[in-house]
């Protein structure tokens, strides 16, 4: 056994798995939408329980507050004796470097229809980019854009920008972290999509 994370965007089938390759006595799931410094506290003090057989803690959550990984930190780097952690999100971009440092990275996604973003990235103009977030901003207020379907879009203009030849800093790819982070905490979309696009203009 050893300490992991993967990458679905298929909890169910992740879960039935992780059931029928180990003992449900020697797992403990945490599944929450969005995990939080009180999450990773039950989860530091399940850590601390002794365990004669190995324990496998199962963190499942759509999104990461930073602090909470931070918190996790240190249990992640030193585990007490038998414990093993496998870390369950849609993306890894949502989870920080220190984090995924520490353990084996898995992917398991499921091959996502890419759509197309309606933009010519390499061909930018200025008045395109304002039309383009003014439209995804109604789309939002009408409820017709919601945080995941931003995180969606979000991921595809960068994925179209890689295909286009279109590369970033280390910094850039920081900043763009950030940026995902905000979607999961309800940004608008002017907010992600501005400077998102701006820099891809600037290029």
């Amino acid at each position: 056994m050893q300490s992991e994370i993967i990458i679905s965007n298929d909890f169910e089938s992740i879960k039935n798995e992780i059931l029928a390759n180990y003992d449900i006595n020697d797992i403990r799931f945490f599944e929450v939408d969005e995990f939080l410094v009180e999450d990773a506290r039950d989860i530091i003090k399940e850590s601390y329980i002794a365990e004669v057989s190995e324990k496998l803690i199962v963190i499942m959550a759509k999104s990461y507050r930073i602090e909470a990984q931070n918190a996790l930190l240190k249990i992640l780097e030193e585990p007490p004796k038998n414990i093993f952690f496998c870390i369950v999100t849609t993306s890894k971009s949502l989870l920080l470097p220190t984090i995924k440092s520490r353990l084996v990275i898995k992917n398991r996604l499921k091959k996502i229809q890419r759509s197309e973003i309606g933009l010519n990235l390499k061909k930018l103009e200025l008045k395109e980019i304002v039309e383009f977030i003014d439209e995804k901003s109604a789309l939002q207020r009408s409820d017709k854009l919601d945080k995941n379907e931003l995180l969606k879009l979000f991921d595809d203009i960068l994925y179209a920008a890689f295909i286009q030849g279109i590369n970033f800093s280390a910094n850039e790819l920081e900043y763009f972290y950030k940026l995902s982070t905000l979607i999961t905490l309800n940004a608008k979309p002017h907010t992600i999509l501005t400077p998102l696009l701006l820099m891809i203009y600037k290029k």
